[in-house]
């Protein structure tokens, strides 16, 4: 029986650098991670034994979260590994082929996309970009400063006893619009500034409190694409951001650098 090919990622065939991190051990804990070349480009892989990882076993081992947690870190440590030596385009977790003739058929048929792919990351980290902030603080400033709001109050103001208790409900909801309107403007000019430092950017879906686990509320999530001498200035506006909002309740939370997990579009 043949052993199939995990793939973690595509390199120049000519990446030198990578000597000093491969072989190490693979997804299995068995078998070694090792370059296989195939014309201008490199596959970074491992072997596996189908016996363990065929397509009924993969999904029998996926149904395992902590097997998945386990072996998704390995997959995206192993991706640090080589990003820190090379230029990558990382493949997802999980990436199997049943033969070596159908990993040099896809690189075949591909190679100037995933050549020209490689230029283009070349120099450049992915970094990520997460917003947050105290809703209770923003829900007060906008109460007290927001124009709109100061109008609805003053006309409230005058009006009867009975009226008022249900005008001062709609105010309510008045304010929460604001608060959400105000979230979105704040997230999108500062995504406006920094945007100036990036080739690419993906925004994300917002994250809620359970899969954070912070009591702040995520506002903005969004990866950037930035060249190498870009990652400064970025990170000085974003400890500027937090040192000109942190009271207000804002806090801005950048991780990286990846390998360009969300700029590589490969069917």
């Amino acid at each position: 029986m043949n052993n199939l090919l995990y793939l973690y990622g595509i390199v120049q065939a000519d990446t030198e650098e990578l000597d000093s991190v491969l072989p190490f051990k693979g997804i299995d804990d068995q078998h070694y991670v090792f370059k296989k070349e195939y014309g201008r480009l490199a596959a970074i892989v491992c072997e596996l034994n189908e016996q363990e990882y065929g397509e009924e076993q993969i999904n029998k081992k996926t149904q395992n979260m902590e097997w998945v947690q386990e072996k998704a870190f390995h997959h995206h440590e192993a991706l640090l590994k080589l990003h820190a030596h090379s230029t990558v385009i990382p493949m997802k977790f999980c990436t199997i082929y049943q033969s070596e003739d159908s990993l040099r058929s896809l690189i075949e048929a591909k190679e100037d996309t995933l050549h020209q792919l490689l230029s283009q990351l070349k120099g450049k980290e992915e970094w990520n970009l997460k917003i947050y902030c105290v809703r209770d603080k923003l829900f007060e400033k906008v109460a007290e400063d927001n124009l709109t709001i100061e109008e609805k109050r003053k006309e409230i103001a005058g009006m009867s006893k009975g009226r008022k208790y249900l005008e001062t409900k709609k105010l309510d909801n008045l304010i929460e619009q604001e608060v959400e309107k105000e979230l979105t403007d704040f997230s999108r000019g500062f995504h406006n500034l920094i945007s100036q430092y990036s080739n690419q950017e993906e925004i994300k879906k917002n994250w809620n409190k359970d899969v954070t686990g912070k009591s702040e509320e995520m506002c903005w999530n969004c990866a950037y694409l930035l060249p190498m001498e870009q990652v400064e200035p970025f990170l000085k506006e974003i400890t500027k951001a937090n040192e000109e909002n942190g009271e207000a309740g804002w806090n801005f939370e950048a991780t990286g650098p990846w390998p360009a997990y969300h700029f590589v579009n490969l069917s």
